[in-house]
């Protein structure tokens, strides 16, 4: 099942440098502008929730998906990007995509951050 990314309430998160929304579900691309970057994330095969990888579309181990305003560097043979439990931290912030993409939520600090 994919969510519509419009009707979604998204999990901000700090990632690689950047503010990303988080979804455990899977997102009917479809749905999110053209000018955002959409990828999905994958958990290691403990299952212990930690994000170890980034790519365009994951089948095995699938933890969420992620949009963004800049685009993530891939590493051109696995067309993926591994990442360390300190490549990011989930924020606590619960964000809709209009409010994400009217507020510049990148530059904002996450304590009192106000979305509207």
């Amino acid at each position: 099942m994919k969510v519509n990314a419009a009707e979604e309430s998204f999990e901000l998160v700090e990632m690689l440098g950047q503010r990303v929304l988080f979804t455990n579900m899977r997102v009917d691309r479809d749905t999110v502008p053209q000018d955002l970057y959409v990828y999905e994330v994958r958990h290691d095969d403990g299952c212990t929730g930690e994000i170890c990888e980034i790519k365009p579309s994951v089948m095995v181990n699938h933890w969420g998906t992620i949009i963004c305003k800049e685009p993530i560097e891939l590493d051109t043979k696995w067309n993926s990007r591994f990442v360390d439990k300190d490549d990011y931290s989930y924020l606590g912030d619960d964000v809709r995509l209009d409010e994400y993409i009217n507020t510049d939520c990148c530059e904002a600090e996450s304590e009192g951050m106000e979305m509207s």
